[in-house]
């Protein structure tokens, strides 16, 4: 028995947010604050989008009368992107054994929330199991693991993965202005809210006993701990409330030059030894899907790898950086856009780094 992609989808909000207006409202470094220009050459990002547009004088989210109720706006998205999927699969939701939900932006904290309001409204059957990771820009190559080993177990034939980031609705000037100590240098907050866009991605993978090439064939996934985003506060280390903590604590601080400094060297290191399984090179490719976290550190890589850039999909400079969602939103473009093809046995990698550090690729034909 053999796994393969049968159906991909996305989603992401219509609202574009450019860098003049998001860098008047979260400016850069406090000594010397980016303009626009600068912050696109740094990387490559041009815009993304929002779920909610941000009031320009504040920095904070223009709430419509109302909000709160569920599902919100990571549902909405998850929801989308997943009903795209099960359209391309050609199988309505009844026909799912399981669902993954992936991402650290939930609508509502703990227990799964999220993934089992998707599975309610979705009106898959009660005993499709469901589970919700909180994992971050590596994610989506972890469960799609998951998703194949749970397939390969026999229990399940057809799984969908979801992989949803959020970050507008978290926004707030007072958080993501201010700074923390680390490893004896000052972080400053306002990368989380430069950095990320709003979007969602999904995967339908299904069990095949056929003679066809299509097939996850190959994964690497690797876990260190090796912090390159750091949120101080908000668990039970620093709950709210405690003594001493200040607002910027709340946010997430990437820490630039170990993103910088891991980023190519981990990402090789995943798509080497993926390719290496396989006896394939990457100059037989037909694509590579990056994590979209940076358009320079993707450019360092292509050059590292030696492969050519017209095979390898990008779209940080319109989306921002979609976290785990990024890879399955390129994935889906590309088959609407019908760069690929499922059943074409078309040879890909996804590859992806994530905080704390979780990174790995998988070699898929298509």
């Amino acid at each position: 028995m053999k796994v393969r992609i049968t159906g991909a989808g996305a989603s992401v909000p219509p609202l574009v947010m450019t860098n003049e207006r998001l860098l008047g409202m979260f400016p850069g470094p406090r000594r010397m604050p980016w303009t626009p220009a600068e912050f696109e050459q740094k990387t490559g990002i041009r815009e993304r989008r929002f779920s909610f547009d941000l009031d320009d004088k504040t920095g904070r989210p223009l709430f419509p009368p109302g909000y709160g109720e569920a599902p919100g706006p990571a549902g909405v998205l998850a929801e989308a992107a997943l009903q795209e999927a099960l359209t391309v699969a050609g199988v309505d939701a009844t026909a799912l054994d399981g669902l993954i939900v992936g991402g650290s932006t939930p609508d509502r904290l703990h227990f799964g929330s999220d993934a089992q309001l998707l599975h309610h409204r979705l009106g898959m059957r009660s005993d499709a199991g469901v589970l919700q990771a909180d994992i971050g820009c590596g994610g989506a190559v972890f469960c799609l693991q998951w998703a194949k080993e749970m397939i390969l177990s026999g229990v399940r034939k057809r799984v969908a993965v979801v992989m949803v980031q959020v970050a507008s609705p978290l926004l707030n000037r007072e958080v993501f202005t201010g700074g923390i100590e680390y490893d004896g240098k000052e972080s400053e907050a306002f990368l989380s809210a430069l950095l990320f866009g709003d979007g969602a991605g999904a995967v339908i993978l299904e069990a095949a006993d056929d003679d066809s090439s299509s097939e996850l064939v190959s994964a690497v996934t690797i876990n260190e701990h090796f912090e390159i985003a750091v949120q101080p506060a908000g668990g039970n280390l620093c709950p709210p409330g405690l003594p001493g903590a200040a607002l910027s604590d709340y946010a997430v601080h990437i820490i630039g030059k170990r993103v910088a400094d891991a980023y190519t060297p981990v990402m090789q290191k995943s798509i080497d030894r993926v390719l290496a399984d396989v006896q394939w090179d990457v100059g037989d490719l037909e694509r590579l899907y990056p994590h979209q976290s940076n358009r320079r550190l993707i450019e360092q890589l292509i050059g590292a790898l030696g492969i050519a850039e017209n095979r390898t999909a990008i779209n940080v400079d319109r989306y921002g950086n979609t976290s785990g969602a990024s890879v399955l939103i390129l994935l889906a473009e590309d088959l609407r856009n019908g760069v690929i093809g499922l059943g074409s046995g078309d040879p890909i990698v996804i590859a992806a780094v994530g905080a704390n550090m979780q990174y790995g690729a998988h070699f898929i034909r298509l």
